[in-house]
């Protein structure tokens, strides 16, 4: 089940599956994993969960009318392989299509991905952006985008 965090107590269960991933896993500090955008009213947060287990977590930041950024995007160890993360990914695109397209109902959707997690973007429907690699957090990365149009 997929639902979008409406509680401290819900972001608070985010926040501890990215720190399990991130932090834990990919030894990211914390400082720079939870940060300001994670607060402000116009990010939307989801959460994953199966049979009262948290699994997965995913946010959207609201760039502009038209283009959104799909963040964070974090699967426990214990539920990768399982579809939870193109379960994330398929719902924070519906509500990205729904609330940031602009006046025509054309959306871009950008994401930092983690060049391991390429495959995994590519087979959600992200390509890459022509451009260098580059190191966020201690992690090679490379920007992708998905389209989606009103017409």
């Amino acid at each position: 089940m997929i639902e979008e965090v409406t509680t401290r107590e819900q972001l608070e269960r985010c926040w501890a599956i990215r720190l399990e991933v991130f932090v834990e896993e990919q030894k990211v500090s914390e400082d720079e994993e939870i940060d300001a955008i994670d607060l402000l009213e116009s990010t939307v947060h989801f959460l994953a969960s199966r049979d009262g287990v948290d699994l997965g977590t995913a946010r959207i930041v609201a760039e502009e009318a038209g283009r959104c950024h799909i963040g964070r995007v974090a699967v426990r160890k214990l539920a990768r392989g399982t579809g939870v993360g193109r379960e994330l990914m398929e719902e924070a695109a519906r509500i990205a299509v729904e609330r940031y397209s602009d006046s025509r109902g054309n959306l871009e959707i950008a994401i930092s991905a983690q060049e391991h997690a390429i495959p995994f973007y590519e087979l959600c429907g992200y390509v890459l952006v022509p451009g260098e690699r580059y190191l966020d957090a201690g992690i090679w990365h490379r920007d992708m985008v998905a389209h989606f149009s009103g017409q």
